[in-house]
């Protein structure tokens, strides 16, 4: 099965943007790549480290890049494309992934991608967080004491995230319970 264009994945952290990128490569045959991989092979510094240590424009700026360097590849052939969380903020990052491509925005339900990250958090028995590195650097950056914070904290980030994804999107596939296998059916369907 050969696709006629690239698919670019988006959508918030947690939402199987990874999962589903390496599967669709295996379905399809054809090269994957993560954003936040090539930013850390172009920049030698991980994501979070350049946005915890130079600040948000400097990692929109790796963002950037990034994608610049992806757009030479989607010239040449058909792959999948995993995006960070916050490339829906990055508009020439997205704009160099527009090459020949669909935007699939996988829609975690909200409960969900809270539990993956609460569930990576670092806390003690009161559930207060001992260690703010554990976190996404958008949620760590407001210093949350609490899970509940850092639900709080999440559900803001949430709505505003969601409305942007939709919009940018080609495709949008509700995952809400599915699992990851019927997720790439249900991306394979829509994309046929």
């Amino acid at each position: 099965m050969a696709l006629d264009k690239s698919i670019i994945l988006v959508g918030i952290k947690h939402s199987g943007k990874s999962t589903q990128g390496r599967a669709l490569a295996a379905k399809y045959n054809c090269d994957f790549f993560d954003t936040d991989d090539v930013i850390q092979e172009l920049m030698q510094k991980s994501p979070r480290e350049i946005y915890n240590t130079e600040g948000k424009e400097s990692f929109l700026g790796a963002e950037k890049l990034a994608c610049q360097h992806l757009k030479s590849i989607l010239e040449s052939k058909t792959v999948i494309v995993a995006t960070g969380g916050g490339i829906c903020e990055n508009d020439e990052a997205l704009r160099y992934l527009a090459t020949n491509s669909i935007f699939v925005y996988l829609n975690v339900d909200e409960k969900i991608a809270a539990d993956r990250i609460v569930r990576e958090a670092k806390t003690d028995e009161k559930n207060n967080i001992t260690d703010q590195s554990s976190l996404p650097s958008y949620i760590a950056k407001k210093n949350p004491a609490t899970i509940d914070d850092v639900r709080a904290h999440f559900h803001n980030f949430y709505e505003e995230r969601t409305k942007k994804y939709s919009m940018l999107a080609d495709i949008t596939i509700n995952s809400g319970n599915l699992s990851a296998k019927k997720v790439t059916e249900e991306i394979v369907s829509k994309i046929s």
